[in-house]
């Protein structure tokens, strides 16, 4: 049997994807992977997802995927190795060999977090060890709260976190940050925004939730204004441990090391330098778009935070998948009138 449109993912791109490929009365089967849903299973409570209120993140995912099969979208929770673009039909490669055939695909494999994969990282996730400030600032209004990292995410997620905490203190470990120069001006204007240099985070601390971070601090940054490591640990409220190493009291920390997209199953498709799918919009001769999500390979689209280096949000995500099932549902009506 051939689909008409194979979908490669399980997340909020996939399923709306999904729902409106089944809509168009498209042969729709998702390989969902056997750890379904995306970054949404790791997140707490959601409350910016439009219509649903206050929902935590599975139970989120569980709806849409509820939805999903009451449609009768046929749904294989395997993980896809290989994609065959160079025949037609193509053909999906699933574990234990399994292989289906599709007359179209849409990419939404999404992208993982980059944790910190200290011991207590995982027990403490959704307990004050977050990786999106949009998500989760509402629940530290008034709270001080860390931030990690030096790249412009790391900017992205203070300036957010910023507007509801208390104090934020964002620690990198290097002297310098990897951010655009303007995207560190705008943190440094934030009054209540401090820069913790030369430090990395060797675990985060907390029984029932985080209560503080035990970080270690190699050398002291100019930068900091102070002259011992006794000065820099007392100047942050902090506990002098042993050595070089001291635990600073937190609510909450934000992970923003970045985001490592699922890809590396992808030959012959175009990424950018840090492994993202890349889309390519399609016109015709007039100008007119004719596809938006398209990848480099005619009929295989691409949806959500695969390709998506800047939204990076579960309603923008669903927004992706929308537009992946439009361009599908025209791209096999193109080929039927060719």
């Amino acid at each position: 049997m051939t689909y008409d449109v194979i979908i490669v993912g399980s997340g909020p791109a996939a399923m709306t994807a999904a729902i409106y490929c089944q809509r168009f009365l498209l042969k729709t089967v998702m390989v969902a992977g056997r750890l379904w849903g995306g970054q949404l299973q790791n997140t707490t409570e959601v409350e910016n997802f439009p219509g649903m209120g206050v929902i935590l993140g599975p139970k989120l995912l569980k709806r849409m995927r509820s939805h999903v099969e009451h449609l009768g979208v046929e749904i294989l929770d395997m993980w896809a190795e290989k994609i065959h673009h160079l025949s037609y039909p193509f053909q999906v490669v699933l574990e234990q060999g399994k292989t289906i055939t599709g007359k179209s695909i849409i990419i939404a494999t999404g992208a993982d977090t980059k944790w910190l994969g200290v011991p207590n990282e995982e027990r403490l996730r959704g307990k004050g060890v977050s990786a999106c400030a949009p998500c989760d600032a509402f629940f530290f209004r008034g709270k001080p709260v860390a931030v990690v990292g030096g790249g412009d995410t790391a900017m992205e997620e203070a300036q957010v976190i910023a507007n509801v905490a208390s104090d934020v203190i964002l620690i990198h470990r290097r002297d310098e940050f990897r951010a655009q120069s303007a995207m560190v001006e705008k943190v440094k204007v934030k009054k209540n925004v401090r820069f913790l240099y030369n430090t990395k985070v060797v675990d985060v601390v907390g029984e029932q939730s985080l209560t503080g971070l035990l970080l270690e601090t190699t050398s002291i940054s100019p930068k900091q204004g102070v002259a011992s490591f006794d000065d820099l640990v007392q100047s942050f409220g902090g506990e002098k441990k042993t050595g070089i190493q001291w635990v600073l009291p937190r609510a909450g920390v934000f992970v923003a090391i970045g985001l490592s997209p699922n890809t590396k199953f992808l030959e012959g498709f175009a990424v950018d330098e840090r492994g993202y799918l890349k889309r390519f919009e399609e016109r015709d001769e007039h100008g007119n778009l004719l596809y938006f999500t398209k990848t480099n390979i005619p009929g295989i689209f691409t949806a959500g935070d695969v390709h998506d280096t800047r939204y990076k949000q579960a309603i923008t995500a669903a927004g992706f998948g929308c537009m992946a099932a439009l361009d599908v549902q025209k791209w096999l009506g193109d080929q039927d009138n060719n």
